[in-house]
């Protein structure tokens, strides 16, 4: 009961009232959309698969660093600090505050198939159990080290990327055809779950935040004085020089060390681009050239948004403006507009020799150039409006990120652009189903070449134009409305 009351505590802190009535009412109208297109049969095929592909997409996006480092807040350590709270049974309470969104999502998509009986029983415990599993297990991923982050989600990972084309493996298929075998699937997850949580590394954690007591830690607080020296890198002596080395490397407060962020994205992308032109050039048949190739953009696109909006959180204003604050965000979002290339150069590669296979991919890769020309710039202005909380001494956010009906806006407009970015390929898809209209292929090409066109305007606005003046400003209000400094 203690750990319900202090996750009730955190979901009074973290939702708005409105966030909550909201998502409920898209996802109703969601089913009310797909029931009366498709029926119920096809209903459940689709849920069953966003389902599987909606906890991919989570644990993937748990890998960022950035997710790691919000999981934990100054004012939790100070509670912690204060209180004679138990660092595990907090960490369990806020994992429910911030996965609310999971067991409701399940609940609104799902309950409609139940039937009267035994199954209400079996469907309640398979609700609870993968509502548990998925809440403590993406909390798991995200306190994990690399050495066992990986071993302990890519076995998930591989299960739920089969069962999006074999459901009937899926452990949410408990949700949709209730039954005591699916009830036990679950209920071994959460298990896996629950054994699998870095208790000891989660109290060290939140009792040594600052690194100021005395034993040793994992954490490796910073020394000084005495043990190894930390070796320490020059900055350029230009201003270009010292924003592309601040966005290029990345510094750990704890230790003082700075790491390569870009060379280290570059190889995580050749490293996932490879197989999949691998893959690609080996399936055949349409609909495995279409599923691949739309999920991996879906996937490369959240992701992506997901690192570059979070990455405001490192700004200081006091010293990024006193200079001339438009020279300042020219050159970072020059930074990380070269780096987005550099980071999504393999895929645009991945994406024109699948073109050779399944020609519809060829427009995936012009939409990543013209995510590459907006999404830097775009996603600075949307953490802004959002509200991310700045993070500060010893890499710890000062505030939790409030879930308001901000969110539904931008999520909205993630989906309005997405489908955008899409259309050219969507209609490359019709005209290779449907040879007759050959005409669609000329329309995906007119259409895609808009979008680039459009795109480099929006490029050559945010980063060239003095024009763009009146934005950045904005951005420098709102951020200072977020508690920045």
């Amino acid at each position: 009961m203690r750990i319900l009351k202090i996750a009730y505590f955190e979901i009074k802190q973290m939702y708005r009232r409105w966030y909550v009535f909201w998502l409920a009412s898209l996802v109703f109208m969601y089913y009310s959309f797909y029931t009366g297109n498709h029926g119920e049969g096809i209903l459940l095929e689709v849920i069953l698969f966003y389902l599987n592909f909606f906890a991919i997409i989570s644990i993937l996006i748990s890998y960022a660093s950035v997710s790691r480092t919000f999981a934990i807040t100054k004012s939790v350590v100070d509670v912690i600090f204060m209180t004679e709270i138990d660092p595990l049974e907090y960490v369990i309470a806020r994992s429910i505050a911030t996965g609310l969104v999971y067991p409701m999502l399940f609940l609104v998509l799902t309950v409609f198939a139940v039937r009267p009986g035994l199954d209400i029983i079996y469907y309640v415990a398979s609700l609870l159990l993968m509502s548990g599993f998925i809440v403590i297990f993406i909390t798991n991923v995200q306190l994990s080290p690399w050495r066992i982050k990986l071993p302990l989600s890519i076995p998930i990972l591989i299960i739920l990327s089969i069962s999006l084309f074999k459901p009937r493996l899926s452990p949410f298929y408990g949700l949709i055809s209730p039954s005591p075998i699916y009830v036990v699937y679950a209920l071994a997850l959460f298990v896996l779950a629950l054994f699998t949580i870095p208790k000891q590394y989660i109290r060290e954690l939140y009792t040594n935040a600052y690194g100021l007591l005395n034993f040793r830690s994992t954490l490796e607080p910073r020394q000084t004085g005495k043990g190894k020296l930390i070796k320490t890198i020059s900055f350029p002596r230009t201003q270009w020089g010292v924003i592309w080395f601040t966005s290029a490397y990345a510094v750990n407060v704890r230790s003082g060390a700075r790491s390569n962020v870009l060379k280290r994205v570059t190889l995580i992308s050749v490293s996932f681009a490879i197989p999949y032109c691998v893959v690609s050039s080996i399936i055949r048949g349409m609909t495995y050239q279409l599923i691949t190739s739309a999920l991996s953009f879906y996937l490369i696109y959240l992701m992506l948004y997901s690192v570059l909006s979070t990455t405001i959180s490192n700004e200081r204003l006091w010293l990024s403006l006193s200079t001339d604050p438009y020279c300042y965000f020219k050159y970072r979002m020059g930074a990380r507009t070269i780096m987005t290339t550099m980071a999504l150069i393999p895929w645009v590669a991945a994406y024109a020799v699948q073109s050779v296979f399944f020609k519809p991919a060829l427009f995936l890769a012009m939409a990543l150039v013209s995510v590459i020309m907006t999404m830097p710039v775009l996603g600075w202005l949307i953490a802004a409006y959002i509200g991310i909380p700045q993070v500060r001494e010893l890499q710890l956010p000062q505030r939790d990120v409030v879930y308001s009906l901000r969110m539904y806006l931008v999520f909205a407009m993630l989906v309005v652009t997405l489908g955008i970015y899409m259309a050219p390929y969507a209609l490359a898809v019709v005209a290779t189903l449907y040879p007759v209209l050959t005409v669609l292929w000329l329309i995906s090409a007119a259409f895609a070449a808009i979008i680039l066109t459009s795109s480099a305007t929006f490029f050559y606005y945010a980063i060239f134009s003095r024009r763009s003046q009146a934005m950045w400003a904005w951005l420098v209000n709102r951020l200072s409305e977020n508690g920045y400094v």
